[in-house]
């Protein structure tokens, strides 16, 4: 019997044995073998209890991050552009305002440890959410968003929507 051969044996005796092959030998090769011990004990308690609720919290932060970064979004069009032109293309200007909105909600998120691919449409419906719904907050609280934005910007939004309605493209849906 030729070297490889009986190497061959010693390894089919060892596994019968139940020796050799278990999970703190590993074999490599020929004649290389090590050994790693096991973790001693499971993570597991109140940490883990904690990781799995940050998970479970992870969607809903990240929409309302998306929402919050909606409003910042129309702030900064705000501060920037003065009030938006009743003439413009209402379709390029909720596509600007998605994108620019989309994109601050990422930086922000990816700054607060919310990299997580899977959230990035968590953070796209926060955005619409925001896009669709902020009017009724304008609505529901006038007196804040007067000192937030302007008292004639809080004027435009009333004047062009409805409360408790959805806005899309311009126009104002009551549900």
């Amino acid at each position: 019997m030729t070297a490889h051969q009986a190497e061959f044996q010693a390894r089919i005796a060892r596994i019968k044995a139940g020796q050799g092959f278990t999970k703190s030998t590993v074999y490599v090769g020929m004649e290389t073998a090590f050994s790693y011990m096991p973790p001693n004990r499971r993570r597991g308690g109140q940490g883990l209890a904690a990781l799995n609720l940050g998970h479970a919290l992870s969607f809903p932060m990240a929409m309302l991050v998306g929402f919050l970064c909606h409003g910042l979004e129309r702030y900064v069009d705000l501060t920037f552009n003065g009030l938006p032109d009743i003439k413009a293309m209402t379709d390029m200007q909720m596509l600007q305002m998605g994108g620019l909105a989309f994109a601050m909600t990422v930086v922000i998120t990816h700054l607060i440890g919310l990299r997580d691919r899977g959230l990035l449409l968590a953070k796209a419906l926060g955005v619409v959410a925001g896009m669709l719904f902020l009017h009724n907050l304008v609505h529901a609280r006038p007196d804040v968003f007067d000192q937030i934005y302007s008292p004639n910007w809080v004027g435009r939004v009333m004047a062009m929507t409805e409360p408790g309605s959805m806005n899309w493209r311009g126009i104002s849906i009551r549900f």
